[in-house]
């Protein structure tokens, strides 16, 4: 050992060495550290990325949802509105009422009976709104709500036992036109009609909307 110790080109070996591993040393842990910061870094940008990726995919489909559910809420909107629209009750609009009775003011037409099917609340109300029209217009009208006509809409006829010319049936025909509510024509059995019916009466039967 003391030979060692006192052997200079041993001594310069060991010199030789610990200087090697000195300068090797940094230079191993410098590269082991960049190395890890240049992982660190790639990872912190692919996660970035992967995040910014994420997040606009997470934005079109809250996009996507939202116009595909206001598709949906127009469409059922749309809907709601054709039902309200089947199921509301009949009436005449002041424009309407103001049509017929600019129509038929003035005419002198036949007495007419305004019947509305029995069955239904609803066609009662408005043969009740279209008497009180004709009434207006200075028409003769009785109003009748026992009607067995199982029909749809409204209808215009007669009785005419004696196929006597009737006054104001093509009058009252054109108002109605005038005023957008459609009017079938068709023949009315007498017998269909509850209660007493004058001959020579012109009849406005409502039947189910």
């Amino acid at each position: 050992m003391l030979s060692f110790w006192n052997s200079v080109t041993a001594l310069r070996q060991i010199e030789f060495v610990t200087l090697l591993v000195t300068m090797i040393v940094p230079i191993l842990c410098g590269t082991v550290l960049l190395t890890v910061h240049q992982r660190v870094k790639t990872l912190v940008n692919k996660t970035s990325v992967i995040q910014g990726v994420s997040y606009e995919g997470s934005v079109q489909r809250l996009e996507n949802t939202n116009r595909a559910l206001t598709h949906e809420l127009q469409v059922a909107q749309k809907e709601l509105t054709g039902l309200r629209t089947v199921t509301a009750p009949r009436q005449i609009t002041e424009s309407q009422e103001s049509v017929i009775v600019e129509k038929l003011r003035g005419v002198r037409g036949a007495p007419v009976t305004v019947s509305a099917y029995a069955f239904e609340p609803e066609c009662a109300a408005y043969a009740a709104a279209i008497a009180a029209v004709l009434r207006k217009s200075g028409w003769d009208v009785r109003l009748n709500k026992s009607s067995m006509n199982d029909f749809k809409g409204v209808t215009l006829s007669a009785v005419n036992l004696i196929n006597r010319s009737l006054s104001g049936e093509h009058e009252l025909a054109q108002a109605f036109a005038a005023a957008s509510i459609e009017l079938h024509q068709r023949q009315i059995s007498p017998d269909s009609i509850a209660g007493p019916l004058q001959d020579g009466t012109l009849l406005v039967v409502v039947g189910r909307k």
